[in-house]
């Protein structure tokens, strides 16, 4: 069996993490009028979504909307949602390990396992408030953080506005302290229509939370400026929640290379002094390199700096073998030379004691000669002979595992 789908150029996510967008009220009504009328498509079905988030939100170029990522959907053994009619309690016990928690409605946090399609509700008032705002309303980091953000927006429960939350299994040892709420004053830019919905579709009471059939007909929608239709919605460039981290290297740029060279960059990155300009868009930034920046000058290598007519690092001369013990006579090996505002700690220095390879002035006779001796007797010194006695074979292997105990 084959699934054909029409491509989507945009999620949602991606779309609001794209610094290039900017939403404007008539496309968020063109948006969230799409997304009510999806959902009762699913309700009037008896679905329940359980997932309801921004990146599960398609949107393409001719600005249709679409719901996606039915994973989590169930079908729904209560009525369906009628006009007018809050929706009640459920009728049968469901998981409660649905929705992502950022959208994760309060009941469902006090692990209510008999709820509604109402928990979707909760799910397109969090999208809607993201669409405004363009991030995450109640980025929560656990379950009791996640609940507090929510006592913080909506105000604290109580039986007025929550009833019969303290017989939750989840509230029955929770004590929130008593709160208004600040939907008001952190919405109040967007007008008092867009606020009155905020409150419709994140009641606390999922028995009395506005269904989307209402929603659809709310008044906001009605207001200036009236919702846009999707033909007239702007295209934008593609844009999916995957696509978050190459929109947030565009907000800043790469961080430098270390102060000491462009090490694993290569000599192509933007040529030899890649990461040492003043032009990567951290000059001014605080905390970066210890906020030791004064200057382009100070993050180049100590080669490249205006010191003299030389341009490039000190050419590499033949080692003399004099120079070398002249050197570690004058100098104690185990003394931390003193560092030199000129000296480049990427270029190494390979003498005597440094562990480095020295060339081998050898005839090619000779040094072949040798190496095949060494790989002899290397052979030979991690080997056993067949004929060797078992007494010898216990005496190594006892030998071998006092070495490694040392070891």
């Amino acid at each position: 069996m084959y699934m054909v789908t029409p491509y989507m150029d945009h999620d949602l996510s991606g779309l609001l993490d794209n610094p290039s967008v900017h939403f404007k009220e008539p496309q968020i009504k063109c948006y969230m009028k799409q997304l009510l009328k999806g959902l009762c498509y699913l309700h009037d079905n008896h679905i329940l979504h359980r997932d309801m988030k921004a990146a599960n939100l398609l949107i393409n170029n001719q600005g249709i909307l679409q719901i996606a990522d039915f994973g989590l959907a169930r079908h729904y053994d209560g009525p369906t949602p009628q006009a007018g009619r809050p929706m009640g309690d459920g009728r049968r016990d469901y998981t409660g390990l649905v929705v992502t928690r950022w959208y994760r409605p309060p009941e469902l946090l006090l692990q209510l396992r008999q709820y509604t399609p109402a928990i979707d509700v909760w799910g397109v008032g969090c999208v809607f408030g993201e669409m405004l705002v363009g991030k995450p309303i109640l980025a929560g980091e656990s379950d009791a953080h996640q609940l507090d953000l929510i006592w913080d927006l909506m105000g604290s429960p109580s039986e007025d506005t929550m009833p019969g939350w303290k017989r939750l299994p989840g509230g029955e040892h929770l004590s929130p302290r008593a709160r208004p709420g600040n939907l008001q004053s952190r919405f109040r830019e967007f007008g008092s229509g867009a606020i009155v919905l905020l409150k419709d579709l994140m009641k606390l009471d999922w028995r009395t939370r506005i269904n989307a059939i209402d929603a659809m007909e709310h008044p906001y929608f009605k207001m200036a400026p009236l919702p846009m239709e999707p033909h007239e919605i702007p295209t934008y460039e593609e844009s999916h929640e995957l696509d978050r981290r190459k929109f947030h290297d565009r907000k800043a740029a790469l961080p430098p290379a270390p102060k000491g060279g462009t090490v694993g960059i290569g000599p192509d990155a933007n040529g030899a002094t890649a990461g040492f300009n003043s032009s990567d868009g951290y000059g001014t930034r605080n905390g970066v390199n210890g906020g030791r920046y004064r200057g382009p000058d100070e993050r180049r290598p100590a080669w490249q700096r205006d010191r003299g007519p030389t341009s490039r690092p000190p050419q590499d001369r033949p080692v003399n073998r004099d120079d070398l013990e002249h050197r570690d006579r004058a100098a104690p090996r185990n003394r931390v030379p003193t560092r030199g505002t000129d000296i480049d700690t990427y270029i190494p220095s390979y003498g005597r004691d440094d562990g480095g390879r020295r060339r081998d002035d050898r005839p090619r006779e000779e040094r072949l000669r040798r190496n095949s001796n060494d790989r002899w007797n290397e052979r030979d010194r991690h080997t056993r002979s067949r004929s060797r006695s078992p007494i010898h074979e216990r005496r190594d292997r006892e030998r071998a595992e006092r070495d490694m105990y040392r070891r």
